[in-house]
């Protein structure tokens, strides 16, 4: 029997069967956002994907493996785009501004919001063998830190600024909204199904975090709603 693959789809597997786990992951991720974990069928994966339930045991051992695999390339592909992104050419101000519009931007997909929720539950009462998002944390805590330090030495924001709190907080902000809709769509009347509300709350959440950092606030971005641009989801 092959070995348990470390990803959905190893580079080192066969091209056929790289494809048969692509299939096989791409089901899950639709099944597992469409239902959650309690509710998603093996079965169902199988048949989207193509595939005989018994091959799927044969990749993954069990259908919280599955998951597990799912979650770790969707915040994979998502951490690996935070990292990757170019910031130094950037005032301070507008390279914060993109390191956060970056945090928001996977959740316009709504498969990622509903497998988000789902992943915090998963992840608070299991440990996984992988976790993408733990690997690549240190390289986004040094892009904000080095954001940071240099909005502090050009006077844009203010010294007294822990910037792992300030990372932290920020994706809380941020993405909140998505991991937790029924909260946020209670307190203040607004739903990231919607287009014009995932738009709203990214430009208010962004620019909440810039005013707790700055020195100096200023007016040009308001914290108001009417501020928000109302774009299709995706754009900007």
């Amino acid at each position: 029997m092959d070995e348990q693959p470390t990803s959905c789809t190893p580079m080192k597997a066969l091209p056929n069967k790289r494809d048969t786990l692509r299939r096989i992951a791409e089901a899950a991720r639709r099944e597992f956002a469409g239902k959650g974990l309690a509710d998603a069928r093996v079965d169902d994966i199988a048949q989207a994907a193509g595939v005989t339930k018994q091959l799927v045991y044969h990749y993954f051992r069990s259908k919280e493996e599955l998951f597990a695999c799912v979650l770790d390339e969707s915040s994979a592909q998502a951490m690996s785009e935070l990292v990757s992104l170019e910031l130094a050419q950037l005032p301070p101000r507008e390279a914060l501004r993109a390191l956060l519009r970056q945090m928001v931007q996977p959740y316009h997909d709504g498969a990622l919001g509903s497998l988000a929720q789902e992943g915090v539950r998963f992840h608070e009462s299991r440990a996984t063998p992988r976790n993408s998002f733990t690997e690549l944390a240190p390289r986004l805590r040094d892009k904000m830190k080095e954001t940071i330090a240099r909005g502090i030495a050009s006077g844009d924001f203010r010294a007294d600024v822990d910037p792992d709190m300030a990372l932290a907080l920020a994706a809380l902000a941020t993405t909140g909204a998505w991991v937790n809709r029924y909260t946020v769509s209670t307190l203040c009347d607004i739903d990231v199904a919607r287009a014009p509300d995932a738009d709203a709350w990214r430009s208010f959440s962004v620019e909440f975090v810039l005013s707790a950092l700055e020195y100096t606030r200023t007016g040009q971005h308001p914290l108001a709603l009417a501020a928000a641009p109302l774009s299709a989801p995706g754009n900007g």
